[in-house]
C-alpha cells in the first residue's frame, strides 16, 4: 500500500508530477460524474422515494494490475487526490477535474468515497471538498460528532401494503415516514481505500479522452429492511439511520462492493 500512503497524503505530488510515473508520456483526463434520477421502488410492502443523495468521491487511482489488491498498484497510471462533492440524484455531467498520469493500460481502479485513512494519521479524515468536510472522522467517544461525511440522505416511505406485510411482527406500524442517514464509509485498516479492485479497462494513450463515472444511490437504498426502519420511528415520523444498524452497514456493502459506480471512457471528441 506504501504507493497510495505515499500519493494520497502527501498531496506531496503536484498534478503534473505526481506520483504516476511508470515511464510513459503524460496523460491527463477530465471527469465527469452523474448521478441517478430519484427512481420509486417498493421494497417490503414500502413506496421508497429518495430525496437527497449528497456524495464525497474521491481520491481516486487508475491501476493497471487486475489484483484487488491495492499493493499490487505500486504505481498508478491515471489519479485523482482531491475529494469532490456530487449530486447523486442528478443525472447531467458533473465535471469534477481530471485525472493525471501517464500513458498505460487500466485494468482496475482503488477509491474512497471522501474519506481516506492514511498511515500518518491517528484517524480517517474527510478531506476538504466532501459533504461537511473536512474533519476527523472516527472518534472514540459516543458523544463525538464527525466532520464531513462519505454521503448524505434523505427521502420518503410510504406503506402501501398492510400493516403485517410493511411492518412482520410489530404492535404498530407508521403509514409514511421520512428518513435521513449520514454515512461515513470508513476502512478497518489505515492505507488502504474503501473499494479495491473495481473492474475497468482502457488503454489511455496520448488520443483526447474522457471519464464519465456514474453512481445510482437508488439501488443502494434498495438493500435496506424498511420495516426495521420504521421500528425506529418514535411517533415524530423522521427516522435517523445511524451506523449501530445493520441497515446502515448495508448501505455501506452495497456503496463498496455490491453497486458499484459505474466507469466509462470515451474519446474526448465525443459527451462522456
Amino acid at each position: 500500500m506504501s504507493r497510495f500512503v505515499a500519493c494520497a497524503i502527501a498531496i506531496a505530488c503536484s498534478a503534473l508530477a505526481g506520483c504516476a510515473q511508470t515511464g510513459g508520456a503524460f496523460a491527463e483526463v477530465p471527469v465527469q460524474a452523474r448521478g441517478t434520477e430519484a427512481e420509486t421502488f417498493v421494497r417490503g410492502g414500502w413506496e421508497v422515494t429518495l430525496d437527497q443523495a449528497t456524495l464525497g468521491f474521491g481520491p481516486v487511482f487508475f491501476c493497471a494490475t487486475d489484483s484487488a489488491l491495492s499493493s499490487r498498484c505500486e504505481v498508478a497510471i491515471l489519479e485523482s487526490l482531491d475529494g469532490v462533492t456530487l449530486d447523486g440524484l442528478d443525472s447531467t455531467p458533473q465535471p469534477i477535474g481530471s485525472l493525471f498520469g501517464t500513458t498505460g493500460t487500466v485494468r482496475t481502479a482503488f477509491f474512497d468515497y471522501g474519506i481516506v485513512w492514511l498511515l500518518t494519521r491517528p484517524l480517517p479524515e474527510a478531506l476538504p471538498g466532501v459533504p461537511e468536510g473536512p474533519g476527523v472522522v472516527r472518534f472514540e467517544s459516543s458523544s463525538y460528532v464527525p466532520e464531513g461525511h462519505s454521503a448524505q440522505f434523505r427521502g420518503t416511505a410510504t406503506c402501501v401494503e398492510d400493516a403485517a406485510t410493511c411492518c412482520p411482527g410489530a404492535a404498530v406500524c407508521p403509514a409514511a415516514y421520512s428518513f435521513s442517514a449520514n454515512v461515513d464509509v470508513l476502512v478497518v485498516n489505515p492505507g488502504t481505500p474503501a473499494v479495491n479492485g473495481a473492474r475497468t479497462v482502457q488503454e489511455i494513450t496520448t488520443d483526447p479522452l474522457a471519464l464519465a463515472v456514474t453512481f445510482d444511490p437508488n439501488a443502494w437504498w434498495q438493500a435496506v429492511d424498511f420495516g426495521r426502519l420504521a421500528a425506529l420511528d418514535d411517533g415524530s415520523g423522521e427516522v435517523l439511520l445511524g451506523p449501530e444498524n445493520p441497515d446502515y452497514s448495508a448501505l455501506v456493502i452495497s456503496m463498496t462492493a455490491n453497486e458499484l459506480p459505474t466507469f466509462t471512457w470515451t474519446s474526448n471528441a465525443t459527451e462522456p
